[in-house]
């Protein structure tokens, strides 16, 4: 189980609320502005230090207050392990667990692998290719350990060159220096996200088994630069021919930073083929894919926040989008006006039901 209890204080439109979720499927109902919404927030903010909805955590604070606290009780390595977090008005973040303050919000997020599926999550088929690669190394994160050093080395490193395009405007050892320090890390980067994607693949097929349109679907990673590019010495050669394009652009064109994942059907584009209601089937296949990725290589137990998704589906696309909560390794919450809309599509016989009216929370037992 991931999230064993959650308190809130003083957090938007809630005053005061406990949840304690059941480890499969929580079903959280009410009317629009009830604070349904918040609560997924809450959860959220919990695993990222951030929020999905503001960029200034000090909006999240209720009017006439001076902060707010989230309270948690969550799984660790099999263990209940205490998670807090505060925000005065005027301050930082504050966040501990067990007690102990941390320091790095990559420490909070090895704590509680959570995934948000919203109506504005169309951006990850939609969108730039920051939204995608933020998608899979997401997932990578918390799945292989050698990622996240390696990820910060080389944005040190891209910080550093992109620096040094504004103040050096000739190719010297130095750029050449910290050239193949980048070509050799790109390529270790690429491998391990290219293992992944291949990953990420093959847990899709069996959710998509039955949808016609998905039978030709391919997922190709796109590195960040020609695929005629074979090598790090390749790499380092091409940054340098392009130098002068780098200098004019301000900052480095070739590597990791500019990487990609393209969804394709058919041999197009899925966003130039599908419609509307299948890309909600394929972005949902693609979250409980990754959950279940880091449920079964990263040894966690991951969250999926499902924020008032069934209101805009047909019923052909709800029934394949939570039949995919058949295989998922995760806790989930889904919010909904009413229960209706979405517990004939819940594959669970016994979700738990939660009830949201005026910032308070109550479990439902009928």
């Amino acid at each position: 189980m991931a999230l064993r209890s959650l308190r809130l204080h003083r957090f938007r439109n809630i005053d005061q609320a406990e949840l304690t979720p059941q480890p499969g499927i929580n079903l959280v109902c009410g009317a629009n502005g009830s604070g349904k919404t918040s609560l997924l927030e809450a959860i959220y903010l919990l695993a990222h230090g951030r929020s999905f909805r503001s960029n200034r955590l000090d909006k999240i604070i209720q009017h006439d207050c001076d902060d707010f606290i989230l309270n948690a009780s969550i799984d660790l390595a099999g263990q209940a392990a205490s998670l807090g977090i505060q925000r005065q008005r005027e301050q930082d973040v504050l966040i501990r667990l067990n007690g102990d303050n941390l320091q790095r919000l990559s420490d909070l997020a090895l704590l509680l692998p959570v995934q948000l599926v919203t109506p504005e999550t169309f951006k990850l088929l939609l969108g730039g290719p920051k939204e995608r690669r933020q998608f899979f190394d997401m997932g990578l994160f918390h799945v292989e350990h050698q990622f996240f050093p390696l990820w910060s080395k080389l944005q040190r490193i891209l910080k550093h060159r992109n620096a040094l395009l504004k103040t050096q405007k000739r190719y010297n050892d130095e750029y050449a220096y910290w050239d193949q320090n980048l070509a050799v890390l790109s390529f270790e980067l690429h491998s391990l996200r290219l293992r992944y994607v291949e990953a990420l693949a093959q847990a899709l097929q069996p959710l998509l088994a039955d949808v016609h349109w998905a039978e030709s679907l391919e997922l190709q990673l796109y590195a960040g630069w020609p695929e005629r590019v074979q090598s790090a010495d390749e790499l380092q050669l091409l940054m340098q021919q392009n130098f002068g394009q780098d200098l004019r652009l301000g900052h480095s064109q070739y590597g990791p930073q500019k990487a990609d994942l393209k969804l394709k059907a058919q041999q197009q584009a899925v966003e130039e083929l599908l419609s509307r209601g299948q890309l909600k089937v394929l972005l949902f296949a693609l979250k409980v894919a990754q959950n279940n990725l880091i449920y079964n290589y990263g040894q966690k137990r991951p969250v999926l926040l499902i924020d008032d998704l069934a209101s805009e589906l047909d019923d052909n696309s709800k029934r394949h989008i939570f039949s995919f909560l058949n295989t998922i390794n995760s806790q989930v919450f889904i919010t909904a006006i009413n229960a209706d809309q979405v517990l004939p599509s819940v594959p669970e016989k016994n979700p738990a039901l939660f009830h949201v009216e005026q910032g308070q929370i109550t479990k439902r037992t009928e």
